[in-house]
């Protein structure tokens, strides 16, 4: 497909972060008085925006309590699927996904493809074997191909399917996820459809049972929140169906993209096709082991939405998709920008009270802030207890775990910026895979 120029997408978050420092300028005013100078801080611009992000957060999560899941369509006849795993040395994983894959309960024709990604580890030699056994059909990328919406589109050009799944190499799938999924695309406006992922090894250490927390109760209800009031509702990259003429509609996978599905996600949005989530489909799958692999997944992940919010700023701001719709898919590709930058920018505001002699003006009433923080913590409860039931060591357990976690932010931020400036400079791209250790999935015990 044919992408925007890099230099288009270098001078949009180039303008975003001349606003921001332009912000942080004029807020900080340098007095000189007879008997001392001093600054003072102008706080009113960074609290308006911890307000909006913690009113959008709160109300959202509480929809999702309180909303339903949509009732699934009706095709006339059960359409073609075919299940595409793309794999690049996943020896430790590939058997059990494709075996569940190859298991799929469903009445209408299935295939399963996998696409070995120039694997050194004998994962091709190992799909070589299970085609003696399993209806699966192994191909291979192409010599100087990178990353995996390539792998993708080497899948495509041999699938047959009418519409195209998605699973990563470490899935877990029940027997009827896809049966499960196929009935929300009835809809003709409909493109795609996400399953519930969820994390299989939440007992391994404590990194793996908060991205089980993560995965099973943030991301489940701002997903069915999203979904259920017309906003931003985008494809995780494991556990998808697309239908084929929505993928062709938008030129195909983005090859450029580091996050294939984020990318995937806003131009269907963008063209107006409908994405939906499906709650009732759980793909399981690995939670990342190591502190320094889920660094390296999440600045990945931060990376790629940064280059989609360049990408897409001006078709999102200006395009014919509805506002709440527009406004969510700012809020998710920047949401986590803005978060941590406005920390940062606070402690620079603290830094300069601690060097300096200065008055801080705090504009916004205490009670507008402490309604804001009670209506994000409110919802932050609801989703918890919607998902693991009301238990005051339940809730306090998963709420320190994900406040803990959630530094992790302050962390990612500044290394996905630096690693797109890099890029910027000398073109260089890093598509990191995911690390998988192939380990035994263990049931989640939401009492923990």
């Amino acid at each position: 497909m044919q992408m925007r120029p890099s230099t288009a997408r270098h001078l949009v978050l180039a303008t975003l972060a001349a606003g921001w420092i332009a912000l942080v300028a004029v807020s900080i005013t340098y007095r000189d008085a007879l008997w001392f100078r001093y600054y003072v801080v102008d706080l009113v611009w960074l609290q308006y925006l911890f307000l909006v992000l913690a009113i959008f957060g709160g109300a959202v999560l509480l929809l999702g309590v309180a909303t339903r899941r949509p009732a699934p369509g009706r095709w006339s006849a059960p359409p073609s699927v075919s299940i595409i795993i793309p794999a690049q040395n996943e020896i430790c994983v590939i058997e059990g996904s494709v075996r569940s894959a190859c298991a799929q309960a469903y009445e209408g024709e299935i295939e399963v493809i996998v696409v070995d990604d120039h694997s050194t580890d004998g994962t091709l030699e190992l799909m070589e074997r299970l085609q003696a056994e399993l209806p699966v059909k192994v191909v291979r990328t192409v010599p100087g191909s990178i990353g995996k919406a390539a792998a993708l589109q080497v899948g495509i050009a041999q699938s047959r399917g009418t519409l195209l799944a998605v699973f990563d190499s470490d899935a877990r799938l029940g027997p009827d996820v896809i049966a499960q999924m196929v009935p929300h695309l009835a809809n003709p406006r409909t493109g795609a459809v996400q399953g519930r992922r969820l994390v299989h090894n939440p007992g391994r250490n404590w990194l793996t049972r908060v991205q089980a927390d993560e995965y099973r109760v943030f991301q489940t209800l701002l997903q069915r929140a999203r979904q259920a009031v017309g906003a931003f509702v985008c494809l995780a990259g494991n556990g998808l169906i697309v239908k084929r003429e929505a993928l062709e509609d938008v030129g195909g996978w983005n090859e450029e993209a580091l996050t294939e599905d984020i990318d995937l996600s806003v131009r269907l949005t963008l063209r107006g096709w409908e994405i939906r989530y499906c709650y009732e489909a759980q793909v399981w799958e690995e939670g990342v082991v190591a502190l320094r692999d889920l660094i390296r997944q999440r600045e990945r992940w931060f990376e790629g939405a940064l280059l989609c919010l360049g990408d897409y700023l001006p078709q999102i701001l200006f395009g014919r998709v509805p506002l709440l719709r527009r406004v969510d898919m700012l809020f998710f590709l920047s949401g986590a920008l803005l978060s941590a930058l406005a920390v940062l920018t606070g402690y620079l505001y603290a830094m300069i009270g601690l060097a300096y002699e200065a008055v801080v003006y705090i504009q916004l009433p205490r009670a507008v802030m402490v309604a804001a923080s009670g209506l994000l913590t409110a919802g932050m409860l609801a989703a918890i207890t919607a998902e693991v039931g009301f238990s005051p060591w339940r809730l306090s357990g998963v709420l320190v775990r994900w406040t803990l976690f959630s530094f992790h932010t302050m962390v990612i931020v500044p290394l996905a910026i630096r690693r797109y400036v890099y890029g910027a400079l000398t073109g260089a791209r890093d598509w990191r895979k995911t690390s998988h250790e192939g380990a035994r999935p263990q049931p989640y015990d939401s009492r923990a």
